[in-house]
């Protein structure tokens, strides 16, 4: 009997690598097998980001390079069918757009129906459908974190929220993954406990601000919250920090770190805790994006210059640590003084590693209503400038 199999490409961040892993594992559960040879695949699926717009266009350029592969499969057998799915962020910007485009993709699927990938893909196997689009933004079921299936047997990355509700004018993350959601701390936790049943002790949390999550139980709360065998009381709420306790008391890790903070929300409670236990790495990346206020209002950041490099001081003075973070050159109006300001964060801070983009103008978002006035050879000037700056800083730490 013929077992069907699956193969998935994933571009973009580690929670697109988080979904695509916990994807393979639901179809795995389904009696198909993973397969590097995407020419033998049965379903290819292709788990995209739209945070950049490189990242975008390499997806496209990819999706549109298997063609030939359907092509070649259809030349051996011409009744065997495929399944060719786009899935994440791409499918919510770009939806039926592809279908017009790229006919031979016959599955468009959002981030927050992965877990129906599995029937979506019988339909078409089947011949009962031709091709199925769903862009709905639900919830995500709990159960599509279940199975057990592990990329990599030594760490695993953790999902403790989906989406963003912070709407940073140029990001374009809460309009393809939604409002920000919570997952339940009980449910986080025993994730983290199924890892180190399989071995994997080195735990990654993820969402797009981990510091916004501020889990509030419902109102038939009894006010009392079994976690980690303790009561938790008062309040009806959970904190970034209160997970972190309780993650901390759990022996078996031997390391905890997580991404990404916002410095709108980042608390001297969490660089105590990070400080004070063994386990959490002494690392944070904490996104800047620029140095100048002015854009930083325009970018919908909450904070100034002096209010990061203050929140960086009392990183260092309490975690004494390292630190990484995200740049942004060319956003709409930026002045030759805006990027001085940023420039000057980079020597203030010394970063030990930076990820420095040019600004690329992104669908619905608000920047998207401003000119994008800086010339494309001013970003790469100014971008040119920063990461010989960081390459410096980062050889000198």
């Amino acid at each position: 009997m013929h077992r069907r199999s699956i193969a998935i490409v994933t571009f973009g961040c580690q929670m697109n690598d988080r979904d695509s892993e916990a994807l393979v594992g639901i179809f795995l559960d389904k009696g198909y097998i993973l397969t590097e040879d995407i020419y033998q695949a049965d379903v290819i699926l292709v788990n995209t980001c739209s945070v950049r717009k490189h990242a975008e266009d390499r997806a496209i350029s990819f999706i549109g390079s298997i063609r030939k592969i359907i092509e070649y499969r259809q030349g051996k057998n011409n009744s065997l069918r495929s399944v060719v799915g786009l899935i994440g962020c791409m499918a919510r910007s770009r939806g039926e757009e592809i279908f017009k485009k790229m006919p031979h993709v016959n599955l468009i699927c959002s981030s927050a129906m992965l877990y129906k990938l599995p029937e979506y893909a019988e339909e078409i196997l089947k011949g009962d459908k031709d091709r199925i689009i769903d862009l709905e933004d639900n919830k995500r079921e709990e159960w599509f974190y279940h199975s057990p299936f592990r990329f990599d047997k030594n760490h695993a990355y953790v999902v403790i929220s989906t989406g963003c509700s912070n709407y940073c004018s140029y990001c374009v993350v809460p309009y393809v993954r939604g409002e920000l959601r919570l997952r339940d701390p009980q449910d986080i936790i025993e994730e983290v406990k199924k890892n180190i049943s399989l071995g994997i002790k080195k735990i990654t949390l993820l969402g797009q601000n981990v510091n916004d999550y501020y889990y509030i139980y419902s109102d038939n709360y009894s006010g009392v919250r079994i976690l980690g065998g303790e009561e938790i009381k008062d309040k009806n709420i959970f904190s970034f920090v209160d997970l972190l306790k309780e993650l901390d008391k759990i022996d078996e890790i031997e390391e905890i770190d997580f991404i990404t903070s916002h410095p709108k929300n980042t608390s001297r409670d969490l660089f105590y805790l990070m400080a004070n236990s063994k386990k959490f790495k002494k690392h944070l990346h904490l996104p800047f994006q620029s140095g100048s206020d002015r854009i930083l209002k325009l970018m919908n950041r909450g904070y100034t210059k002096d209010k990061y490099l203050s929140l960086v001081d009392d990183f260092k003075m309490i975690v004494k640590g390292t630190l990484s973070t995200d740049v942004i050159v060319g956003f709409p109006t930026e002045t030759e003084d805006d990027f001085l300001h940023t420039k000057d964060v980079l020597e203030k801070v010394k970063f030990k590693y930076a990820y420095i983009f040019k600004y690329s103008v992104r669908q619905n978002t608000q920047s998207a209503k401003l000119e994008d006035d800086v010339s494309q050879g001013e970003k790469e000037r100014r971008h040119r400038i920063l990461l010989e700056l960081q390459k410096r800083l980062s050889l000198s730490i």
